[in-house]
């Protein structure tokens, strides 16, 4: 896939990393900072299924959206600055363009449940693939669903595993595909038959998601994603900031700061290609 990588452009690149992909890992937990397992006896308990509940009903619900953001990326030395349009049909079409600050569009990207096309206008290519090009690409497992979730911090389910169960840290609820049986050995000596575990980190407040974690021990990668500056807006609570450190082959920081968002906007989705333009093999 090396030779892939060489030809799609870096910035395009970085915004499918930045993106898409916030998942190919995630915190690794520390014995400092040990969840605390809630007293089942404790009326303000909550099970995993009460908890998820919780959050879907206080989750970004739209028909639509378009909103726009300035991205800021670090991957290994090299550091990129540029803004995007965004664009959602919720479980239908996200389609992003791509500008460096106050220039014109250098790239397009559209995604759909079976499908995503790239348009690069610098060097006059487009590519139409779907999602096993990234899978292979970045040695990762995502879905329409799960670019889905990181855009809108709403809750997905990473290779449709099971939340078993909550804890507590601070002022948040954890919501974990880890069982509470095996919360000790996850804080202890990494265990390469473990399988991916999954964390949110829910709000006692709102039930908004505030961080995001995916932990693949086994390959040796992280990722952590803190969402803040939650506005409401008329499908609900909106993370208008989003921070992201992935930890694989190279270390990647991002940042995401949407200045608008518009609900409902019945957006158009414009995805010709233009005669001449040649397709990336």
């Amino acid at each position: 896939m090396s030779n892939c990588y060489g030809r799609i452009p870096v910035i395009l690149f970085v915004v499918v990393i930045a993106i898409m992909t916030g998942l190919s890992s995630c915190k690794t937990r520390h014995k400092a900072q040990v969840p605390v397992v809630k007293d089942e006896k404790n009326p303000d308990d909550k099970s995993a299924p009460d908890l998820q509940q919780l959050i879907y009903d206080n989750s970004f619900k739209v028909n639509s959206f378009s909103a726009k953001a300035s991205v800021k990326t670090n991957i290994g030395d090299q550091s990129n600055s540029f803004n995007i349009n965004l664009r959602v049909k919720t479980d239908s079409v996200i389609w992003i363009s791509v500008s460096p600050l106050l220039g014109i569009e250098v790239a397009r990207v559209m995604i759909t449940r079976d499908s995503v096309k790239f348009m690069d206008r610098l060097n006059n290519k487009y590519s139409n693939s779907d999602f096993r090009f990234f899978n292979d690409l970045l040695n990762v497992n995502i879905d329409f669903e799960i670019i889905q979730g990181i855009l809108t911090g709403n809750l997905f389910s990473y290779k449709k595993n099971k939340f078993n169960s909550v804890y507590i840290e601070d002022k948040y609820y954890i919501l974990s595909t880890l069982s509470k049986r095996k919360l000790k050995r996850s804080l202890e000596d990494i265990d390469p038959n473990k399988p991916i575990v999954q964390d949110m980190w829910v709000s006692y407040q709102n039930y908004r998601i505030t961080r995001l974690s995916v932990e693949d021990q086994r390959l040796q990668k992280s990722l952590l994603t803190d969402y803040s500056d939650h506005r409401q807006t008329e499908g609900g609570l909106f993370p208008f900031f989003s921070k992201t450190v992935v930890k694989a082959e190279k270390q990647v920081n991002i940042e995401i700061e949407y200045n608008k968002v518009t609900i409902n906007s019945d957006p158009e989705f414009p995805f010709n290609i233009p005669s001449g333009y040649e397709k990336m093999r």
